[in-house]
C-alpha cells in the first residue's frame, strides 16, 4: 500500500508527505521518492549530499540501513547518472570511520564511485546568526552548502528529545574539535548549549531539501543500541521536501504528539511567525 498526505500548511513549501509500505528498500523507497516526483527534481542538480545517522558502530534500527542509502543512490544514478554523490557523517559514539566501516558504508562508496566524508576532516565554513538561540557562531562543513541536501535517519526514540528524526540528524554535521569536550560525546557540546536549542540553529542555518525515513523497523525507548526494536516492525518509508512535516509524521508513527516534541513545536512555531511577518512566500 502507498500513502501520500498534503498537509493544510500555509507557511510550508512542498509540504507532500510520502508514506509507503515497506516490501523492499529499492521498491520502497522508489515509490515514495515517484509520489514526491523527485525524479523532475534530479533533472537540475549537479551535487548530492546524503547524511545517514550512523550514531555508532551499531546495527539497525540504531542506525540508518545502509541498504536504503544504497536504495536513494540508485534512483538517484538511475535518472541522472551525472550526478556526484558524498554521504557525510560525524558519528557520536565512536570514531567515524569505525561506523563506516562496520555498517558497510565504505564498501557501498566503493561499489558506486561515491564519496565517504567524515565532519571531523571536512573544510569547514564559520558562519554566524544574531538571532540563534545556542550557536551565534557556528562551524560546519563546507560540502553542506554546495550541494542538494538529503537527511536519512532511522525512525527513533530519543531519550532527550523524545525523537531523533531528520531534523536532529544535523547534529552529526557538528565537527568534534569545535563541539566535543563537553564529555566523552564527540558532539556533546549540544548537551551543554541545550539539544533542542542546538535542533533549532542547525536548521536554521542548513536547510533539509529532502527527508527520508527509515522506518523498515523502528526503534523505542532509546536512541543508543540498547533501544527496542518495535515488533512488528513498523515497515514504512516515509518522505518529503519539508523535513519538518516529514518528522512530524514519523513522531506520530513512533507514538508521540508531535506538539510534545520540544524542537518540532519550536520549528513549527517559527514558521509560523516567518510567515506572519511575511518571509515566507
Amino acid at each position: 500500500m502507498v500513502i501520500s498526505s498534503d498537509k493544510d500548511n500555509a507557511f510550508s513549501q512542498g509540504n507532500k508527505v510520502a508514506e509507503v509500505d515497506f516490501a523492499d528498500y529499492e521498491s520502497s523507497v522508489s515509490a515514495a521518492l515517484e509520489i514526491i516526483d523527485f525524479k523532475q527534481k534530479l533533472k537540475s542538480i549537479s551535487r548530492v549530499t546524503i547524511k545517514p545517522n550512523l550514531l555508532e558502530a551499531a546495527a539497525p534500527p540504531c542506525t540508518t540501513d545502509v541498504n536504503c542509502i544504497e536504495a536513494v543512490i540508485k534512483y538517484i544514478f538511475k535518472n541522472n547518472s551525472n550526478i556526484k554523490i558524498s554521504i557525510i557523517e560525524g558519528s557520536g559514539g565512536c570514531d567515524t570511520q569505525e561506523s563506516y566501516e562496520f555498517l558497510g558504508y565504505n564498501k557501498l562508496a566503493r561499489k558506486y564511485g561515491i564519496k565517504i566524508l567524515d565532519v571531523d576532516s571536512c573544510r569547514l565554513l564559520r558562519l554566524t546568526n544574531e538571532n540563534a538561540l545556542a550557536y551565534r557562531e557556528i562551524y560546519l562543513p563546507e560540502d553542506v552548502f554546495d550541494s542538494y541536501f538529503i537527511s536519512v535517519p532511522s525512525l527513533k526514540d530519543h531519550t532527550i528529545t523524545t525523537v531523533t528524526l531528520g531534523l536532529k540528524n544535523l547534529i552529526g554535521l557538528l565537527p568534534k574539535k569545535h563541539y566535543g569536550g563537553y564529555w566523552s560525546y564527540n558532539r556533546s557540546d549540544v548537551h551543554r548549549v541545550g539539544v533542542d536549542k542546538a535542533i533549532f540553529d542547525l536548521n536554521n542555518y542548513i536547510k533539509i531539501d529532502l527527508n527520508i525515513i527509515d522506518g523498515r523497523i523502528g526503534q523505542y525507548g532509546s536512541h543508543l543500541r540498547g533501544g527496542r526494536k518495535f515488533s512488528p516492525a513498523k515497515n514504512l518509508i516515509i518522505a518529503g521536501y519539508d523535513a519538518l512535516e516529514v518528522d512530524k509524521k514519523g513522531a506520530e508513527i513512533l507514538g508521540h504528539r508531535w506538539q510534545d516534541v520540544e524542537h518540532l513545536k519550536m520549528i513549527d512555531a517559527s514558521l509560523k511567525c516567518e510567515l506572519k511577518n511575511g518571509k515566507i512566500k
